[in-house]
Order: structure tokens, then C-alpha cells, then sequence
């Protein structure tokens, strides 16, 4: 990633950026000496010193009637970032104060089942990171976990999970017993209250390579490779039906015990546990 990469993100153009690093280079430097080192006109050349100027990354002096320009100090870009990301901060306060009015709002928009269909990887994963914006809730999930695994990668699952955890989603993880892994291998895979998790095995005929998870009143499909797509379906009447599904085959299945020393590394990652010396 280049300077100029970053600078964008504070609204600098990559021409401005070009004169910034060019003075950094010469030390302080008139319009005409600039306008020769970089082969651009002196006409262009002061309106990105000046909004340069205005964004206090670059000043400028006088002296026997000729200006000159220097750049500042490169410590004043952090300083940009960190009053823009107050403001973000700030602005993130508000727009929570609105949140409560606009979801209401929604809610009465929203007078029938709304469907969502996403396709590939991405999309995939998209599908499960709208589940992170209920937090602390109950979610049901028939998982399998080896399928999905394969489909959207441990990083991501690594990242959900900590997500999710952070976010205090409680999760009730039913596997299909072909579908099982290795906690040992994919510690963020943990149960117990630390992890917000309990993971059952369904019954042995039961098997799939599909999953679906149940949150709020949607319901998230997600396939294997071998289709890798996926949709939710905001619906009160097909979660309930989905619901009272999963809980028979809960009240079925077996609980799935994982030893805490292969998955609290992870929980230790967080700064949620600790490891056992």
C-alpha cells in the first residue's frame, strides 16, 4: 500500500499527495522550483499546495518577496487520522441514538418475508456476519461444521468466532456426525459458557453438507463448495417451524464434550481465559 493509498482516506488526492512527498524530499522549495522538479505547471500547482496548506500538512513563507513552501511534519498525518476517527466516533454516537427509530421503522415497512440470495465465497460470508449484528442473543445452528469449514476457511472462522464471542451470541451447534473435526486443530471451535457455545451430534442417519442458522427472526442457509451459495429469509412463521425442528432433533442428540486445553488458547487470544500452567 502507498502513501498515497493512505492519504485518500482523508480526502488528499494522489496529486496532492505527490507534491507532499516531493517537498519532503527538497526541503523548502518555491512554486517554480517545484513546478520544474515535477514537470507540472505552476498554475495546478497552488491549488493542491493550498488545500494542502488548509489541511496543515504544508506551510508557507515570504522573504524578499519570493514564497517559499515546506512540508510539516508527517507526525500531523496521525494527528488528521486520529481527529477523523474521533469524529467517526462521534458521528457512530449519534447515528446509535437514531438506530431504535430507524429499525422501528423497518419493522413497519417490513409487512412480509424478505429474502436475500447471495453467491460465492464472499457472499457466503456476508451471509454469516449479518448474524453479528444481534448481540447478545440465542442463536440455533445445524452445522456442518467440516463442510463450512472447507467452504469459508478457518481465518474466517477464526474471526466469526471471535466476533460472535465479543458480541455475547450464545450458539447452540448441532453437528451431523460425518461432519465432525478436530478441536485440536481449530481451537476457536471451543464450547462451554466462555465460548458462548454448546455443541451437540446429531443422530447417526442425519447428514448433511448443508447448514442453516437460526437468529432473530432469520433464517441463513449457506451450501458447500460444491454450489457455494446461500440466502436469508426473514420470516417470524419459518424460523418458528424451523425452530421447533431443531429443537426435537436437540432433545435428541449428544452432547459433544472438548477438552478446554486445546481450545482455550483461543479464549487466552482474546483476553476472555487464561491457560492452565
Amino acid at each position: 500500500m502507498s502513501l498515497s493509498d493512505i492519504l485518500a482516506d482523508l480526502g488528499i488526492s494522489p496529486d496532492e499527495t505527490a507534491v507532499y512527498e516531493t517537498i519532503l524530499e527538497t526541503g523548502p522549495v518555491t512554486v517554480q522550483q517545484l513546478s520544474r522538479r515535477m514537470q507540472r505547471p505552476r498554475t495546478s500547482l497552488y491549488g493542491f499546495l493550498n488545500r494542502l496548506e488548509a489541511k496543515g500538512l504544508t506551510a508557507r513563507s515570504q522573504s524578499g518577496g519570493v514564497t517559499t513552501f515546506v512540508a510539516l511534519s508527517p507526525h500531523r498525518v496521525s494527528m488528521l487520522f486520529e481527529q477523523k476517527a474521533e469524529h467517526l466516533i462521534d458521528r457512530h454516537k449519534q447515528f446509535r441514538m437514531l438506530l431504535p427509530f430507524l429499525e422501528s421503522a423497518v419493522r413497519e415497512a417490513a409487512r412480509r418475508p424478505r429474502f436475500q440470495l447471495y453467491e460465492g465465497a464472499a457472499g457466503l460470508k456476508h451471509i454469516l456476519k449479518d448474524m453479528l449484528l444481534y448481540p447478545d442473543t440465542v442463536t440455533s445452528a445445524f452445522w456442518p461444521i467440516r463442510s463450512m469449514l472447507d467452504v469459508l476457511t478457518a481465518d474466517f472462522f477464526r474471526y466469526l468466532n471471535r466476533e460472535r464471542i465479543l458480541n455475547k451470541i450464545t450458539t447452540r451447534a448441532l453437528w451431523p456426525r460425518d461432519q465432525i473435526v478436530d478441536p485440536k486443530d481449530y481451537p476457536f471451535l471451543g464450547a462451554g459458557l466462555d465460548f458462548y457455545r454448546e455443541i451437540r451430534i446429531a443422530p447417526h442417519d442425519l447428514t448433511t453438507t448443508m447448514g442453516y442458522w437460526l437468529y432473530g427472526q432469520k433464517a441463513a442457509f449457506v451450501s458447500s463448495r460444491a454450489e457455494t451459495f446461500g440466502f436469508i429469509i426473514e420470516s417470524p412463521e419459518l424460523v418458528a417451524m424451523l425452530q421447533n425442528q431443531f429443537d426435537f432433533l436437540w432433545n435428541l442428540s449428544t452432547p459433544l464434550y472438548i477438552d478446554p486445553k486445546y481450545t482455550d488458547v483461543f479464549l487466552h487470544e482474546l483476553g476472555l481465559g487464561k491457560i492452565e500452567e
